[in-house]
């Protein structure tokens, strides 16, 4: 029954004790994928051993301390600490391994707490720190996960990731270097820089296996990747340079990272961590939701921040004709910033009429709100920047003026502005009737000047504000449990492991045009499954080639969470109008079921526009998968595409929507080797290729479209 997850004492299970001197002890935490094994010697710990379930090697070149806090602060004067092991709690078949240690002077507890949990995935490691001295203390950089020694088998390569928030385009990216001596890299995590590294790293060994680590944290960070003479040090977690306060009987929580190993390429490391993201992190989606749930976002359809009620209620019925289930008015809706009512001159009867025809007709109602941010109106009820100053990140100068949807930031740090945010989000749900809610323009602040807020030290000031972010969503998803939570700070601002645990999709890029939309999803998922990657399409709106309303456009963002945000569906066509309900049909039909538990297999370069690019999508559970190809601006009529990922010596079948491939009966080794010989005769075209696995037996819709 615990085979996935072992936890064994070598010396008495279920021990909890005191370690005499000399005493050697022997645990080991594993999920499917990755086993770390730990032993105490002299009454210090070490981590013994890392490796891949299906790859014997060990990374570990030596045996590992475990890295702990090496100073603190009371008042002016510094106490270097000396950590003592109390305790080892390893309750029997738990998955979680804690090392207890104690500081005499100051007194101080510090919990190191391992885990590993059934399935696909990592291993975790997250520490707490307790304040046991009846005084106030300045905590120093408690690393979350540190790994020295690393020794990879072979040459390594590292890669990473760049979140593309603003625009995948000029933000994004997917990146790998060779490891050799005198590597150094630092990838600095920015909740409000878009352009910054998703804190995700994977050390490749060639094709054999590899490593990958994370973050499961929202504020500043970094992961710090060094090489010299064949070793690898990995160190992840807050900047070195962090510090904070605790008070007496306070326990500080150190944001948990993760550690994985796999067997095979970088996408099969990625699956093994996108089981673990959809499996362990994500909340569970509402029962009564299809997941991931379409949607229609309304923002210029309706004519932005001049559409009336009328409009609203016409976009809503193209949404429901359209085949879309959840109908999302965008930053069109309220009078100004801060003032989260429906705007009483444009929509005088508020949210009522629109509200009632969204469920009348079976869909779901969302609601697009920046919630932390404040501008100006006087209505007792908006967030105002003079009427509560100290609320703020800074002090707004008398000529600044807020922006159409955005102004100043609430700092979250500061205990009455996160009680004002829980009581306004759970307002708006419940005051509204929403099923779905959508927040946007950066919750989590990285800079605040005021003093009398959680932060003390400038350093800190992201980690008070993400853990004050997290208190909102988290009472949000406890209150409403039939409520889906999108992450849309910026588009992709935010994007990381621990904002996953608080939302249910995270947009991708804020550019919602085709190639951005592709660029995003290639590089994203490396890190996330595509299932909670929030892809959005504008059409007709940068006016560049690919974004009329129709397959190629659709298709870009089908391989994620598809959000459509149409620019005038009153001037579509009947054949654009058609590609959309074909696409929906599709996508609810195929694409959605796959998305579940779908292996990404990233088969042809990066998409820059001028070249053939496409990804494949295989979901083993159903023995089904799709392959993306888009032809932009190639003079390639023709394109050779190898799969990855089959049994080679399965058959399967294989056809298409469009015409691009002669569909037939093939071998899995003949699909990964020579490939799919594929024709797509026009510049700006596309397809989607299905396979199925020859067991199931033929498809009933096999054959030419």
């Amino acid at each position: 029954m615990f085979k996935s997850v072992l936890v064994s004492l070598c010396l008495t299970l279920g021990f909890e004790g005191a370690l005499s001197a000399g005493a050697t002890a022997k645990w080991s935490l594993e999920t499917d994928d990755t086993e770390i094994r730990f032993a105490i010697v002299d009454s210090r710990p070490f981590i013994q051993n890392l490796h891949s379930k299906k790859e014997r090697h060990n990374w570990l070149a030596a045996p590992t301390p475990l890295s702990l806090m090496e100073r603190v602060w009371v008042g002016d004067k510094v106490f270097p600490t000396a950590w003592r092991l109390e305790q080892v709690q390893a309750p029997k078949h738990a998955g979680q391994l804690t090392f207890c240690f104690t500081n005499a002077q100051p007194r101080l507890a510090l919990r190191s707490i391992w885990r590993g949990r059934p399935g696909h995935g990592p291993v975790e490691h997250w520490v707490e720190i307790e304040n046991r001295s009846g005084q106030e203390i300045t905590l120093s950089c408690q690393e979350s996960l540190a790994l020295r020694e690393l020794r990879p088998a072979g040459p390594a390569t590292a890669h990473w990731i760049k979140r593309g928030g603003s625009n995948a385009d000029t933000e994004g990216g997917s990146f790998q270097d060779s490891i050799t001596n005198g590597f150094d890299l630092v990838l600095d995590s920015n909740c409000m820089d878009g352009a910054s590294p998703v804190p995700w790293l994977a050390v490749q060994e060639g094709g054999e296996g590899g490593l990958y680590v994370g973050w499961e944290f929202s504020g500043l960070g970094r992961i710090g990747v060094k090489a010299n003479q064949g070793r690898i040090q990995l160190h992840i977690g807050n900047h070195s340079d962090f510090k904070t306060d605790i008070q007496p009987g306070e326990t500080f929580h150190v944001p948990p990272a993760f550690v994985g190993c796999y067997k095979g390429d970088v996408d099969e490391g990625s699956y093994c961590l996108h089981r673990f993201v959809l499996e362990k992190l994500r909340p569970p989606p509402p029962q009564n939701c299809p997941d991931p749930i379409l949607a229609y976002n309304l923002y210029l359809d309706a004519g932005g921040n001049q559409a009336r009620e009328a409009d609203v209620l016409r976009c809503a019925a193209t949404c429901h004709d359209l085949g879309f289930e959840v109908f999302m008015p965008d930053a069109m809706w309220f009078p100004q910033t801060g003032d989260w009512r429906w705007d009483p001159a444009r929509f005088p009867r508020g949210i009522q009429p629109i509200e009632e025809f969204v469920h009348r007709s079976g869909m779901k109602l969302a609601l697009w709100c920046a919630w932390g941010n404040g501008g100006f109106s006087p209505d007792e009820s908006a967030l105002n920047v003079r009427r509560h100053p100290d609320w703020f990140n800074e002090d707004y100068r008398q000529d600044w003026q807020p922006g159409p949807f955005w102004g100043g930031h609430l700092c979250l740090g500061c205990e009455a502005a996160r009680q004002w945010a829980i009581e306004k989000t759970q307002w708006l749900v419940a005051h509204y009737k929403l099923d779905y809610l959508k927040h946007d323009c950066d919750p989590i602040i990285v800079q605040c000047n005021k003093t009398s807020h959680r932060h003390h030290y400038g350093v800190d000031v992201s980690y008070w504000a993400t853990m004050g972010y997290y208190q909102v969503q988290e009472r949000l998803l406890h209150s409403f449990p039939n409520l889906v939570l999108e992450n849309c700070s910026g588009a992709g601002h935010i994007k990381d492991f621990g904002v996953v645990q608080r939302s249910h999709y995270t947009v991708t890029t804020d550019t919602l045009s085709n190639l951005p939309d592709r660029r995003s999803l290639y590089d994203s998922t490396f890190a996330l499954p595509p299932l909670l990657l929030q892809a959005y399409t504008y059409d007709n709106y940068y006016r560049v080639r690919g974004d009329n309303p129709g397959a190629f456009l659709w298709r870009s963002a089908m391989m994620g969470a598809w959000q459509i945000d149409p620019t005038d569906t009153a001037k579509w066509t009947e054949a654009e109008r058609e590609s959309a309900l074909q696409s929906v049909r599709i996508y609810k039909k195929w694409i959605r079921p796959l998305l579940k538990d779908v292996q990404v297999h990233h088969i042809l370069p990066r998409p820059d526009g001028q070249h053939w690019d496409g990804m494949f999508y295989w979901s083993p559970s159903l023995s089904k998968g799709t392959v993306y190809l888009f032809r932009p601006d190639s003079p390639q009529e023709r394109q050779s595409v190898p799969l990855k990922g089959l049994q080679p010596h399965r058959k399967y079948w294989v056809w298409c929507q469009d015409g691009s491939i002669q569909p037939g009966l093939r071998k899995g080794n003949e699909l990964m080797q020579a490939g799919l010989d594929v024709r797509l005769t026009g510049r700006y075209t596309s397809d989607l290729i299905f396979l199925q696995d020859a067991s199931l037996g033929k498809p009933g819709n096999f054959g030419l479209p």
